[in-house]
């Protein structure tokens, strides 16, 4: 199926609505639009507030077969501070709620997103929690504080089989290390824009040197995830066409999101490309 997954960091934005989903498309489908033209997608909400297992199942009966989700886990669990503990049973129940995915094929990562000011300090908190998600769950681990980039961390993420996340983020530059047999990458930006629907920054250099680290840094990994957030260059599907682009890959078909279920192309006369395919 090829070995780039690439997609957004979500699907339910409203400024998305004429831009790449068709006026008066209805939230319930906006996933099945996406999923016209991407095969995979980080759930950003997660993070948040763990979907109810109904959701979840709803969302693995409405994406197509192929199609992928990975999850970030909820940060009650990533952010809780020293003198705090996390909600009893809250890890737990989201990895079981995401059965569905798992037993359709649908689950990419989870995703362990540390703050910055999350530190090496911590080290037996991140292995604790590495334990504690079985590793039938590919895990990913992104960790912002440069304290982090020692030998030592990377030992630790290895005995796991932990993709650590090369994130595209102001003041992060994580260590290209493979410690996986998957990567994992986000293309974050910073929170200045506020508005979605178009392509605002020019992000070509940090997309070229991404697609140069995967080519030789990340060359042994099978299979790589990545995911553009729109603050990125203010449009996520614009910046996934843009990579994969720059990937030689068949172009994405942005407009097939606006097409009516069932239609293959503007023409009909062919199916639209998935961006990953």
């Amino acid at each position: 199926m090829g070995r780039y997954w690439l997609g957004c960091s979500g699907w339910a934005y409203a400024d998305w609505v004429g831009p790449f989903y068709a006026r008066g498309t209805p939230p319930a489908e906006f996933l099945p639009s996406y999923a016209r033209v991407f095969r995979t997608v980080e759930v950003d909400s997660s993070f948040y507030r763990p979907p109810p297992p109904s959701l979840v199942r709803r969302w693995a009966s409405v994406a197509p077969s192929g199609f992928r989700f990975s999850l970030k886990v909820p940060r009650e669990v990533t952010h809780v501070r020293a003198s705090e503990e996390e909600p009893e049973g809250l890890l737990a129940g989201f990895l079981a709620s995401l059965a569905p995915l798992r037993s359709s094929d649908r689950l990419g990562a989870v995703v362990l997103q540390f703050p910055g000011s999350f530190r090496v300090g911590a080290t037996d908190r991140l292995a604790a929690l590495l334990d504690r998600i079985p590793r039938e769950f590919p895990l990913a681990v992104e960790l912002r504080h440069a304290s982090w980039w020692t030998e030592a961390t990377r030992a630790l993420l290895e005995r796991r089989g932990a993709a650590l996340v090369w994130s595209v983020v102001p003041h992060t530059q994580p260590p290209p290390w493979v410690t996986a047999d998957f990567l994992y990458t986000r293309f974050v930006g910073d929170r200045a824009l506020s508005e979605f629907g178009h392509v605002q920054r020019d992000g070509t250099q940090a997309l070229d040197r991404m697609r140069r680290l995967w080519d030789e840094e990340g060359r042994l990994a099978t299979t790589v995830y990545a995911y553009a957030n729109n603050h990125f260059m203010g449009f996520g599907p614009g910046t996934v066409e843009a990579l994969a682009r720059g990937l030689s890959e068949p172009p994405v078909d942005l407009s097939a999101a606006a097409r009516p279920r069932g239609q293959t192309s503007l023409t009909g006369d062919r199916a639209p490309f998935r961006a990953g395919d």
